[in-house]
């Protein structure tokens, strides 16, 4: 991640306030693994299930799990990062285990979880080798039988449109935030990301999302991985 891990915390992120503000779950992940209808995916959520959220951040994302009984782990770029998710599990009784790792180095053992979620932290690789180290990495610890659902930017997002890219998988970020001048490992296209996914990966529902706003628009490539039994 060439060092993106230092440009994360507190400063850049506004949390110098004292109030906490709850976020909600995605709504891209809730439609394509809890409801069925969209991607064919309805997942059977209990106590057994392990679940990881990389970039857990607020917890937002494991809340659905949480609530059906899971039990929920987070990963966080640096110790900061980590902090402030921790924080937020206390904040919102959660009870969620979080841990200081990156795409490339999950602090757990092989085939650990049922599930990994990966939204939006995938391309802080710097490249196509960092994508497919990733996916190798999400793949070793999900368990067999068990799936990853991954999440990018599409090339409509107002973040990634006005990139520039560099080469295969490489763009780098002119009008952003505080990541400008940073170099991201965008997929090129759906296909690119089913392709590099099933480098590790047995097989691979994706798909694709657009909003439009009156200010922005946001595109998302997904996928969901699955790791046969």
């Amino acid at each position: 991640m060439s060092g993106k891990s230092d440009s994360w915390g507190k400063g850049n992120l506004g949390l110098d306030r004292a109030a906490f503000i709850r976020h909600h779950p995605s709504e891209l992940m809730m439609r394509a693994l809890f409801a069925g209808r969209y991607s064919g995916v309805k997942l059977d959520i209990g106590p057994d299930t392990r679940v990881l959220d990389i970039g857990a951040m607020y917890l937002n994302n494991l809340v659905p799990f949480h609530d059906r009984g899971a039990q929920c782990f987070g990963v966080e770029v640096n110790d900061a990062m980590a902090a402030i998710s921790r924080e937020a599990a206390g904040i919102q009784n959660l009870t969620v285990d979080v841990r200081t790792g990156t795409n490339r180095s999950i602090p757990h053992e092989d085939g650990f979880f049922d599930i990994v979620l990966g939204l939006n932290v995938i391309h802080y690789e710097d490249d196509t080798g960092g994508l497919q180290a990733a996916f190798a990495e999400y793949a070793r610890v999900v368990k067999p039988g068990g799936l990853a659902f991954i999440v990018s930017a599409g090339p409509g997002h107002y973040l990634r449109e006005p990139s520039e890219r560099l080469g295969p998988n490489r763009y780098l970020i002119r009008d952003g935030d505080f990541r400008t001048g940073q170099v991201m490992a965008y997929f090129d296209s759906l296909d690119d990301l089913s392709v590099l996914a099933l480098g590790a990966f047995d097989s691979v529902i994706p798909g694709r999302s657009v909003e439009e706003h009156a200010e922005a628009q946001i595109e998302f490539y997904y996928a969901i991985a699955f790791k046969a039994e």
